[in-house]
């Protein structure tokens, strides 16, 4: 029942991909409170999909299958919150196709093993998600910086076509990025604690400095130093947009292997 309600919500954000895509071309209103429909039914069906499937298993996520699932409903939802209060549909053409392609996986993998008993701790799907929404947050920061970077060259180069004419304003993508990266490095930080409270559960895997552990800190140190010089250097623009893509290309590396790590020692960190 829950598989079939996750394939449902694929099927809805499929066709939402394809009506944002459709905006690009053609910004018509209809197509972005269809796009915006489309995306919530997604959602609604999604979440009914994940609580079954999480209270069946205690609260607990288990297996990469399910960190794909969650990882593309909490991008969704992240997207439309932004979509409904800016009003900027164009951002879905770029955002929706990536989550469907995320939650792809999420339909076609096992669902795993058991988590070690030595970490299942109530707080720990509290941890998983904190994780997973820094994640979400650093994608979603990472698709405007794309944006960002696109509108910037026909800026530069003087070729004001299609993406100029569709695309927000610089000085909104770059504002937009900023309170992205901002709730991302939040999640990231509190992340790497409670982290460092699961992974004391198993002796031995404090901090082992495997490759997911290493990526994840240099990703928290490029984000930490983002906020900084956004805050104190003034700094904004291609820069910031290329630190952004960045820190989520580290993130990915982390989270494509940090499932395998729970079942041992309960910490994504």
């Amino acid at each position: 029942m829950n598989h079939a309600l996750v394939s449902l919500a694929c099927h809805a954000y499929v066709v939402a991909a394809l009506v944002y895509l459709a905006y690009l071309v053609r910004q018509m209103g209809a197509l972005a409170t269809t796009g915006r429909v489309l995306v919530g039914m997604g959602l609604a069906l999604h979440g009914v999909a994940l609580f079954g499937l999480f209270g069946a298993q205690g609260g607990r996520p288990v297996g990469m299958a399910q960190g794909f699932s969650t990882f593309a409903f909490l991008l969704l939802a992240i997207f439309l919150v932004v979509d409904v209060r800016y009003r900027k549909p164009v951002i879905g053409a770029f955002i929706t196709p990536l989550a469907v392609t995320v939650l792809l996986p999420g339909l076609l993998l096992d669902g795993g093993g058991p988590l070690s008993p030595d970490v299942q701790r109530p707080l720990l799907p509290v941890h998983i998600t904190i994780a997973l929404l820094g994640v979400a947050a650093s994608a979603v920061a990472a698709g405007v910086a794309g944006m960002y970077l696109l509108m910037e060259r026909q800026v530069k180069g003087k070729r004001f076509g299609l993406l100029f004419a569709r695309l927000p304003s610089l000085e909104f993508l770059d504002t937009l990025n900023r309170q992205l990266v901002v709730v991302g490095f939040i999640a990231l930080s509190v992340t790497l604690v409670t982290g460092a409270f699961f992974s004391s559960a198993a002796p031995g895997f404090f901090w082992a400095w495997q490759s997911k552990q290493i990526a994840t800190l240099v990703a928290w140190a490029v984000f930490a130093a983002l906020v900084s010089a956004r805050s104190f250097g003034g700094w904004r623009g291609r820069r910031v947009a290329l630190l952004t893509m960045t820190g989520f290309g580290l993130l990915l590396v982390s989270f494509l292997s940090s499932y395998d790590f729970i079942h041992v020692s309960g910490g994504w960190r």
